[in-house]
């Protein structure tokens, strides 16, 4: 029994197949998690060790050297890269796709383990910390948070040691960094000249401290039948017990810490300021765990909000950046693209067959498609994303293009009086192998994105998944159910009218087909012009092609990697001259966010002062600061660039009109750039948060790679739409070099170490135990005051003491003459480096620039031209950053798609139509396309992307599919034997209304999809713009070329490459009505 007769006479077997595909897709659609993108994250573990003070050199070669050795043993690493900063070590380590991220964090915590004791041997140097987090991971939520009713040291207490473990302890939360802290401490200011007098030293206020506050056990007593643990309590209570321990005993006297220095509660000098509409703020960053439904955890962290604010009133928490606003949105516009386009196919499918009854049921055969796709997606656990729904969207006109082919000749057979159930088998058995044909290409073209390694493979997957899923169901729908339905509810023109049509809707389909019949007349005109004229024809479509190809070549289209998506966020990096005092630098700051915040278009503006990168990736610097503005909901790309541009102006000085920069920004921006971008939360993800032009220094020599990349930044700064470059090492942090005379130091009984941490305690403090209230620990902090430590000379006379005074502490002792620090060391200024950037264990400086009116393609050419010209050094060598590499990876590995793609149809047309030549003939339509591509892209001024290349490889199936509908007709007519020229003459103008009808339905539904007017869809935009535009040349070009081609073959050929199928047996249900006209179902007899 064929499938046609099946599906006519096994009604309710058809109807239950759809209702089980209906029913499958309703419980799997609001089981699917929501995401932005599918999940793709890199396996990524962060060793991340903290050595207060030491310099970037010495974190470098004592730390990350060795760490790095020992990880790089560890197998499955694609990237091996470190930042060295002052007192932080960060080696990130990203494994290869596919990797399982426990059993590497294993692995590098093994290795870490093996190299520990070779590590310094010292109390400033922290355990390392391996975690399985990405440094470079975009937050879920960044928050500001105000409280009116408390302190910012009560509000930073609260938030740090309460709140934080409550929003980390939310489903799918991976990690909550606070930042902007006022952080509680008690605060021992020494007077250094009264410790070197008594002859005690800072190691001896430390060592004092820390023995005097303890809780530890002393052992177990037996008394009686019972045994007590004894416990030694004497731990500090207030701050009091800590002014009062008595550091010795002189002339009978105790001598207290309070006699030496100033004791108070209070707070540690603050490093990192955060504000929120100019009010000090505490800045959260809440990230997610690789595999979390990244909405819901938004939603989680939401909900969190609400009851922390029933708890605490007068809490504020402003959103700076939040991922589920984008991504709602986002796939909200792809639900109304999808919608208004399969509206638009369904009209143009009325328009065509002027009958409610056909189009309704081509119109039931599209949510039993998408509902289908929904399971396929769910059985194959991926998520509701940008990338599966814009699939869906995309795929809405492709879904119904089978159904119209076979609804549109069971009309035609209708139109010859045949009962409906005969006519929905003949039509749906002698078209079988056309949409056989049509919709195994286009499952096919999409088949070797599945295969594509790395991450352009986990990216477009899942949008090859639904789309093949997609076109697979409906061809399974247009087969079965269509001809069922047609059976069921077409009516053919011998049955008795119960209903007459309105004249209305009588004289719009007269007219319709009147002058579609005309078209269809000089269409036949044009087609007879054509194939007997071959070589001028091919000839045309060939030079055509060549012109496409050589405005390609010249760079007609601008290509890009990831086109860019709809955010109101935006942020502005602002850096200050090296070495600038925090103080200063919060004050342009401040200046910068007063200018921000008068402006209508802002919502809110945060800071964060002395601070560059977020999260994980935060380091103190005290020339940076990054100012967030929140713009009102609804603002478009092109507004939040446009915003981007006139502010960078405007802080920069060459901004225009009068308000341009205001006496007082004029003032604070002096010697200052600032430097601002969008928020591109899609590619922050492709990218790991690099989206600009990058490029990457390696060398062995710190000193000559800052002069290179100096030379560097200047060179690129001159490409058109590069922006000012920065770079991620200087090598101009002003810095205090302390030459030690060992000698002198030796004779005052003290070592290098010795002296070091003295310097280090007497300026930067040292912690020397902790105070405890209600569970919480604070630092009890020595450090001497801001005023004994203000100036060179202050460094200078610092005052230490000789051997023999931490011993003496706690009995009497003669006071001994202290010695200085100059006294002991040369002190000299100079200029430091202020990290130390290394890649697979070379060094290396990253610049960075950010680029705008241009896309990143030209701009990466112009690059390259500069830098093919730049003369470098031996034994150093630049390359593009990873993200530009992986841009270029990605497109060479989608031209290998593209390739297996055109030869697996190429192997399937070839089998279907059992000809080596036919394939070839029906595939001009593949190239012709390109010349619809390069139009479409020039006339939108859009760039060729990755999304773009994907609508590439969608049109080598959907191109193919007119043809098909052609050469299959014109075939069957040969086998008939009828002439390869009338044929082609009467198969090409049949089979031009359903060519029409899937064209014009496909372009419908792309088309809301392709103008990008809503917000979240322009990622989608290119692919559908690329589409239309190669669908539309590719359709009107091959209805003449292909023809003519095949027609030229055949005659040169003798009919040596005819196909060798055997003639065709036609059944008495096969009717050819194929020479009967058009007639309109509207006339039809319809039952009310």
């Amino acid at each position: 029994m064929s499938v046609a007769r099946f599906a006519v006479t096994r009604r309710v077997s058809v109807a239950m197949l759809s209702a089980a595909i209906v029913v499958l897709g309703l419980f799997a659609a609001p089981r699917l998690a929501v995401a932005l993108l599918p999940s793709f994250a890199p396996p990524v573990v962060t060793v991340s060790v903290s050595y207060a003070n030491a310099s970037p050199e010495t974190i470098e070669t004592s730390v990350t050297r060795p760490i790095e050795n020992a990880v790089s043993r560890v197998s499955g690493i694609d990237i091996l890269e470190s930042n060295s900063f002052q007192g932080q070590s960060t080696v990130r380590v990203q494994f290869n796709f596919g990797t399982d991220i426990n059993v590497a964090a294993v692995d590098v915590q093994q290795q870490i383990a093996r190299i520990r004791a070779s590590l310094p041997n010292d109390p400033a140097l922290q355990e390392p910390q391996v975690i399985k987090a990405d440094p470079n991971a975009t937050p879920v939520l960044v928050l500001e948070v105000t409280d009116s009713a408390r302190s910012q040291r009560d509000l930073s207490d609260l938030m740090v040691n309460e709140l934080s473990d409550e929003f980390a302890s939310v489903q799918g939360v991976g990690s909550v960094g606070v930042s902007g802290v006022t952080q509680r401490a008690i605060m021992i200011e020494p007077d250094e000249h009264r410790i070197a007098a008594l002859g005690l030293s800072l190691d001896a206020l430390l060592a004092r401290i820390k023995n005097e506050n303890v809780d530890l056990p002393a052992g177990v007593i037996k008394i009686g039948p019972n045994e007590y643990g004894i416990r030694t309590s004497a731990l500090y209570k207030a701050p009091d017990q800590i002014a009062d321990t008595v550091l010795r005993v002189q002339n009978g006297l105790p001598v207290r810490l309070r006699d030496v220095a100033t004791v108070r509660d209070s707070i540690q000098e603050q490093r990192i300021f955060s504000r929120l509409n100019g009010s000090p703020s505490v800045l959260l960053t809440i990230t997610a765990q690789p595999d979390a439904n990244v909405v819901a955890v938004a939603g989680g962290v939401t909900s969190k909000i609400a009851e922390v604010r029933q708890r605490y009133p007068a809490m504020k928490f402003a959103t700076m950046l939040d991922q589920r606003e984008f991504i709602l949105t986002a796939l909200a516009s792809l639900e109304h693209t999808a919608f208004y386009g399969a509206i638009l196919a369904v009209l143009i499918i009325l328009i065509f067959l002027h009958s409610w009854r056909a189009t309704l049921i081509v119109a039931i055969s599209l949510p039993v498609s998408v509902l289908g796709t929904l399971f396929v997606a769910y059985a194959f656990h991926q998520t509701l994303n940008v990338m599966t729904l814009g699939g869906i969207a995309l795929a809405v006109g492709l879904i119904v293009d089978d159904a119209v082919v076979v609804i549109e000749n069971i009309s035609r057979f209708l139109s010859t009086g045949m009962a409906p159930s005969d006519a929905a088998e003949g039509a749906t058995t002698q078209i079988l192998g056309a949409v056989v044909a049509s919709s195994i290409t286009v499952v096919t073209v999409f088949f070797p994105l599945m295969l594509v390694p790395g991450l352009q493979g986990l990216i477009f997957g899942p949008f090859a998944l639904v789309v093949m899923s997609g076109v697979a169901i409906s061809f399974v729908v247009a087969i079965t159910a269509v001809p069922m339905l047609a059976a069921e509810l077409l009516r053919n023109r011998a049955a008795p009218a119960t209903a007459a049509p309105s004249a209305q809707r009588r004289s719009f389909a007269e007219w319709f087909d009147r002058r579609y019949s005309r078209l269809e007349s000089a269409y036949r005109d044009a087609l007879g012009f054509c194939i007997d004229r071959p070589l001028p024809v091919l000839g045309s479509a060939a030079g055509l092609l060549l012109i496409t190809l050589a405005a390609l070549h010249f760079g007609i289209v601008s290509t890009e990697i990831f086109p860019p998506s709809d955010s109101r966020f935006v942020q502005f990096n602002v850096q200050g001259p090296n070495g600038i005092a925090l103080a200063l630098m919060d004050r342009t700051s401040q200046a910068v966010e007063n200018a921000l915040r008068k402006d209508p278009r802002v919502v809110s503006v945060g800071a964060t002062v002395g601070q560059s990168g977020n999260g994980n990736n935060a380091r103190a610097i005290t020339n940076r600061a990054s100012v967030q503005v929140a713009l009102k909901p609804g603002t478009s790309a092109a507004d939040a660039v446009a915003f981007v541009n006139e502010w960078r102006g405007r802080l920069n000085g060459n901004g225009r009109g009068t308000a341009a920069k205001s006496r007082e920004l004029q003032t604070a921006m002096i010697g200052t750039i600032a430097r601002g971008q969008t928020i591109d939360i899609v590619q922050r993800q492709i990218s790991q948060g690099q989206t600009a032009l990058e490029l990457e220094i390696f060398g062995p020599d710190i000193n000559r790679l800052q002069t290179i990349s100096d030379d560097v930044m200047s060179a690129i700064s001159r490409i058109p739409g590069v922006g000012d470059p920065d770079k991620n090492v200087t090598n101009s942090q002003p810095q205090v070099n302390v030459a030690i005379d060992r000698t002198r130091l030796m004779l005052s009984g003290l070592g290098t170490g010795d002296l070091a941490q003295f310097v280090s305690t007497a300026t930067n403090g040292s912690i020397a135990s902790y105070y405890q209230v209600n569970g919480i620990q604070y630092p009890i902090i020595i450090e001497l005051s801001p005023k004994q430590r203000r100036s060179f000379s202050s460094l200078q006379d610092l005052q230490f003491a000789p051997i023999g005074a931490s011993a003496a502490a706690g009995a009497a002792a003669p006071a001994l003459p202290g010695a200085t620090l100059a006294s002991v060391a040369k002190l000299s200024t100079g200029l430091g480096p202020s990290a130390i950037s290394r890649e697979d264990r070379q060094r290396r400086v990253e610049i960075s620039a950010p680029i705008s009116g241009r896309p990143l393609g030209p701009i990466v050419s112009d690059a390259r031209a500069v830098m093919s010209g730049f003369p470098m050094p031996a034994g150093y060598r630049w390359e593009f950053g990873p993200e530009i590499q992986r841009g270029q990876t990605s497109f060479n590995a989608l031209w290998l798609a593209v390739g297996l793609a055109v030869m697996l149809i190429y192997m399937l047309l070839a089998a279907q139509f059992e000809s080596y030549v036919d394939p070839l003939v029906i595939m001009l339509a593949v190239p012709l396309s390109l010349v619809g591509i390069v139009l479409s892209l020039v006339v939108t001024q859009r760039a060729f992307g990755l999304t773009a290349f994907i609508g590439s490889l969608m049109l080598v199936g959907i191109a193919v599919k007119n043809s098909i509908l052609v050469i299959e007709f014109t075939k069957q007519l040969r086998e008939d034997g009828v002439d390869a020229r009338e044929a082609l003459l009467h198969a090409g103008p049949r089979r031009l209304r359903p060519i029409l009808m899937t064209t014009f339905a496909t372009i419908g539904g792309m088309l809301p999809l392709a103008s990008g007017i809503e917000a979240g869809s322009s990622t989608q935009a290119p692919l559908a713009t690329v589409v239309i535009g190669g669908l539309i040349a590719s359709t009107f070009l091959s209805l003449l070329a292909v023809p003519t081609l095949y027609l030229w073959i055949a005659r040169r050929s003798g009919g040596r490459f005819v196909s060798r199928r055997h003639p065709r047996q036609q059944t008495p249900t096969a009717v050819r009505p194929d020479t009967m006209p058009h007639v309109d179902l509207l006339t039809q007899p319809t039952a009310q």
